[in-house]
């Protein structure tokens, strides 16, 4: 782990890989690349690649031999967890075979877990969560991420662990899910000429991180951080930003005329949800680094197949 006044960007090659289980999805498959692109070895463990422990409980030579785990997958979206509890359950039993698994190891690797900020209460007063907010989640998604956080926290005395609660990650090559991705769909439906669906309060709030800003965070954490204390880090832009804004900000990007469908509003989604990123500061030496309108522009020229400088 990197510490304050140290390249965030900078992954020190160790000896055991990193595992990134989720390597198929839009965080996985560019953290990959970053960490192969540092000199560092990556293994991605997909759905198509062999399970990562035995029928026995055992671990599988590839969860063993990791000196760090990324655990990025997540059969269910925001909206999936609502109707899909059998999902949702399915996603919670694979987390709790690795970690006991892990737990025969006889020196077990970091694990992170990528959670979400929904976990947590609004502040009540417009301030951007602390990890230390209560936690009220609110959703079918929340409340199963809080969940496999507490397995982790539970079994931390014996598999180390970090949860990282991150906000709308957003980035080219993100595929389109039923009720998650707002950044995906709307700039999916610029392309293709259809009106961009707006659910609920145009002044709902997030917050938008762009993915390589993400997968840097995910990157200075190595098998040294194994030796710390279970811990819990906001990684998010910290910028808050409107529904109503984001749309400002893609018509300037894509330098399209919108036109909006309102929708109403879901029962999952929260009017604000904001993160304070003091703490992946001062512990990581992290801050995230593209703006909106950057990682916007990158993203919707990706997606026409136009290269854009980073």
């Amino acid at each position: 782990m990197s510490g304050p006044g140290k390249d965030p960007d900078r992954v020190t090659p160790t000896r055991r890989p990193a595992l990134v289980v989720g390597a198929g999805g839009l965080m996985g498959r560019a953290l990959c690349q970053r960490l192969r692109a540092s000199g560092a070895e990556a293994v991605a463990a997909t759905r198509d690649t062999p399970p990562l422990v035995r029928p026995d409980g055992t671990p599988a030579p590839a969860l063993r031999a990791a000196g760090v785990v990324h655990y990025l997958a997540t059969s269910v979206t925001p909206g999936l967890a609502e109707t899909h509890p059998e999902r949702v359950a399915a996603d919670h039993e694979t987390f709790v075979r690795t970690l006991d698994a892990l737990a025969t190891v006889e020196k077990p690797p970091l694990v992170v877990l990528a959670s979400t900020g929904l976990t947590v209460s609004e502040s009540g007063d417009g301030r951007p969560c602390t990890e230390d907010a209560e936690a009220l989640p609110k959703s079918a998604y929340a409340r199963a991420k809080l969940a496999l956080e507490r397995e982790l926290l539970y079994r931390s005395p014996l598999v180390p662990g970090m949860v990282v609660r991150m906000t709308n990650v957003y980035g080219p090559g993100h595929a389109l899910r039923r009720g998650y991705g707002v950044v995906a769909h709307w700039l999916a439906a610029v392309a293709q000429g259809r009106p961009l669906e707006l659910y609920g309060d145009p002044d709902t709030t997030r917050d938008y991180l762009y993915v390589d800003d993400a997968v840097a965070a995910l990157a200075g954490l190595g098998p040294e951080a194994a030796d710390l204390p279970f811990d819990v880090v906001n990684i998010a832009s910290g910028e808050a930003t409107t529904l109503g804004r984001l749309l400002g900000v893609i018509r300037e990007v894509t330098d399209r005329e919108l036109t909006v469908r309102l929708r109403p509003g879901r029962g999952f989604d929260q009017p604000a949800n904001l993160l304070d990123v003091d703490r992946a500061h001062r512990r990581l030496g992290w801050r995230a680094r593209t703006p909106l309108a950057v990682g916007l522009e990158r993203t919707w020229r990706a997606l026409n197949g136009t290269a854009v400088a980073p």
